[in-house]
């Protein structure tokens, strides 16, 4: 071993490894992401993989006969029948549970049924703004579409995280017949929830 001239001996360090270079963002880096991962996996664990659950309670119909008489002065063929018209109103009674831990909020809705002939025919939506001019016209509808229990569905309505609303949504088959109804193939409501591309679609009995 070398020695200094007044015999002591030099000071030697083992480097095994180079030093860590502190300026290297790659750990920091990998850190962050690996606690972006964790968390991501534990809120996937914890949130319910359902977003809403849709159960049809009830289903309710009207299905008024309207004739047409014919205005004085027009053409007329004796001896021809009023001209007539059958709709058909459905009231579907809905139970929506918030399976989430953040609120939803309902979008829009729409619905079709398939005749016993195969035919696919849309319903129109009656927005609870139009009810009351449909009540006039229909006072026999009004128990069906504003029970106390289950308030029409409105845009926007919100569903709080945990809650349960009941609702009623009020469908229009024009030119259907509540026989044709009853002998259908089938029949489904779609609702759309606000910042959620997945379609909620329940079947009508």
């Amino acid at each position: 071993m070398p020695r200094y001239s007044d015999g002591t001996m030099p000071d030697f360090e083992l480097h095994l490894a180079p030093p860590p270079d502190r300026n290297n963002p790659v750990p920091k880096f990998l850190i962050a992401s690996l606690v972006m991962i964790v968390a991501g996996v534990a809120v996937f664990m914890l949130n319910p993989r359902k977003t809403v659950e849709i159960s049809v309670q009830k289903v309710d119909l009207f299905a008024p006969h309207t004739e047409f008489k014919a205005t004085p002065g027009e053409n007329q063929i004796i001896g021809a029948p009023a001209a007539s018209e059958d709709d058909l109103y459905v009231v579907a009674t809905l139970r929506i549970t918030d399976k989430l831990r953040l609120p939803i909020f309902l979008d829009s809705n729409s619905a079709t049924m398939t005749t016993a002939e195969g035919a696919t025919v849309e319903a129109t939506v009656i927005s609870p703004h139009d009810l009351p001019r449909l009540e006039q016209t229909f006072p026999q509808v009004l128990p069906l579409v504003s029970p106390p229990s289950a308030q029409p569905i409105s845009f926007d309505d919100a569903v709080a995280p945990g809650a349960t609303r009941l609702g009623s949504v009020v469908l229009l088959f024009p030119q259907i017949s509540a026989k044709a109804w009853q002998t259908k193939k089938s029949a489904t409501l779609t609702l759309n929830l606000a910042h959620d591309a997945a379609p909620q679609i329940v079947a009508l009995p």
